[in-house]
């Protein structure tokens, strides 16, 4: 039997009035929820212009803009639209793994225009600063999402190997940064690009770190230095 888990949303206007909004939900049944709200909150909820719809479409709305305002629930915004726009993440997955399957370095086959076009590309949508002459990095916003992401996802999925997962995480990133304007083929050289020159080394310190896991579970007493990455 699933256990049901009520959730509190505790909700201050700026004209003062406070109210409170219960959600039950049983875990892992997504979808239906019991609102409970009183006449008073009924009348606020009708009144308010800050999210559109009506009754339980705003009440989702609502709670999805409050999830986007709170910074210490920004991991579960970027996991809510993952479960949304699964099905368009694993398609640039798979047409990331169909460059591999071509060669294990793709971005070895890359001309300079080719290179400075994605750069450019990617530093229109702020994936992407300039450091120096000709010298271009992630930025800063963009490698400490990828960061979260990345350990969300290694998370989530016990199952999923680290390097797919770093994809992953600089898909959702790219799709979020150009607010889904970047075509398949610049997501897919960009996620390329970026994780081959940066990220992977993220996803490389997490496999060792898993298998020093195993190992110390395996022999408690053995030894197993793991790479550190800043």
């Amino acid at each position: 039997m699933l256990e049901t888990i009520q959730i509190y949303i505790r909700i201050v206007l700026s004209n003062g009035i406070i109210y409170q909004v219960r959600f039950k939900q049983e875990e892992l049944m997504p979808k239906d929820l019991i609102v409970t709200l009183n006449d008073l909150e009924y009348e606020i909820l009708k009144k308010m212009r800050v999210v559109a719809g009506e009754d339980g479409e705003k009440l989702r709305n609502l709670f999805r803009l409050y999830v986007s305002t709170i910074p210490e629930l920004k991991s579960s915004e970027y996991a809510l639209k993952r479960v949304e726009k699964k099905d368009e993440i694993d398609e640039h997955l798979r047409n990331i793994w169909a460059e591999y399957e071509l060669t294990d370095y793709p971005t070895e086959q890359w001309n300079e225009e080719k290179v400075n076009k994605l750069i450019s590309e990617l530093s229109q949508v702020n994936a992407m600063v300039k450091v120096g002459e000709k010298q271009y990095i992630p930025s800063n916003k963009f490698r400490s999402l990828f960061k979260m992401l990345l350990h969300d996802i290694t998370t989530e999925s016990r199952d999923i190997d680290e390097y797919s997962a770093a994809c992953i995480a600089t898909i959702q990133l790219l799709m979020e940064f150009s607010v889904d304007t970047l075509n398949k083929e610049t997501i897919r050289d960009g996620t390329i690009f970026i994780n081959e020159g940066w990220m992977f080394v993220y996803s490389t310190a997490i496999k060792k770190a898993r298998e020093f896991m195993k190992t110390k579970k395996l022999f408690p007493g053995a030894h197993v230095p793991v790479q550190r990455v800043p």
